[in-house]
């Protein structure tokens, strides 16, 4: 198992793991995926030199995938932050260290952009608690928890 950064050749083997993770996420019920939009994005991402994308890979096929964007904090933009915007294995890629190695992946890449502190997210679901535990066991502390509500 490898974990190595996403190519513009990679979109149509990473699509099926951007739907999944969605299908996923709490977020489902309020914003649609967009095949197109996604596509869009993971383009730009890949482009962009504040933003990371990376896959795990075993026996050439994608077991999973994670993003994250590096950007100057609002209220003093001396200090660069880092935050992962998705990190998602199927059930039966869990387990077995491919999450551990994007996690890495992401917190090495944090590192290298110079950001001072690493965000990481974690889904308003029936793990957020084991994702807890295993934040804090990588040293990150609770910061806030994000809220949603539709505008229009």
């Amino acid at each position: 198992m490898i974990v190595r950064p996403a190519t513009l050749e990679d979109l149509p083997a990473y699509m099926p793991l951007a739907l999944a993770f969605h299908a996923a996420s709490p977020i489902r019920q309020a914003i649609p995926f967009s095949v197109e939009g996604f596509a869009d994005f993971y383009t730009a991402a890949i482009e962009s030199q504040n933003m990371g994308v990376w896959l795990a890979e075993q026996d050439g096929n994608i077991i999973g995938i994670c993003g994250a964007l590096v950007y100057p904090m609002y209220f003093n933009p001396d200090y660069w932050v880092a935050q992962e915007l998705w990190w998602w294995l199927p059930h039966e890629a869990r387990g077995h260290g491919a999450g551990k190695a994007m996690y890495d992946a992401i917190d090495a890449w944090a590192t290298e952009k110079g950001a001072s502190a690493l965000f990481m997210i974690a889904l308003e679901d029936e793990r957020a608690s084991k994702m807890e535990k295993l934040y804090v066991r990588q040293g990150f502390q609770p910061m806030e928890r994000t809220f949603y509500k539709e505008v229009a």
